[in-house]
């Protein structure tokens, strides 16, 4: 059975369907962020560039199963590494991410408070 649209706002423009490729894109990035060792690997370059050293340090992740993260955040086009000399640097590729994950975080913290309260009443 075919989902209604709901109706518009009125004033509002309704925004053009996404064509399905870029809606795969979209999924992709979500599944590249659906995994909690990659996002502290995001957490810790949310203060700017790391080491792959630094990063295995900071997040207490293998090398092996960091680099195999770290690929995976790449291929999603969240991260970018640059090798200069020995060392791999990681760094956040789309600042997008940053946005994204403090709307997440802040939604959270409000939704936990909020059940706290509830529970506090009871």
């Amino acid at each position: 059975m075919a989902r209604k649209r709901k109706p518009s706002r009125p004033g509002k423009t309704p925004k053009p369907a996404m064509p399905d490729e870029l809606l795969e894109q979209v999924a992709r990035r979500f599944q590249a962020l659906s995994v909690p060792s990659r996002l502290r690997i995001l957490n810790s370059l949310m203060n700017g560039p790391r080491s792959m050293a630094d990063l295995a340090t900071e997040t207490g992740l293998e090398q092996s199963n960091l680099s195999r993260q770290v690929k995976e955040l790449e291929l999603a086009g969240c991260v970018a590494r640059a090798k200069t000399g020995r060392s791999v640097q990681v760094e956040i590729a789309d600042p997008t991410l940053q946005e994204l994950c403090e709307l997440v975080c802040t939604s959270l913290v409000r939704r936990l408070a909020d059940r706290q309260r509830v529970l506090g009443k009871l």
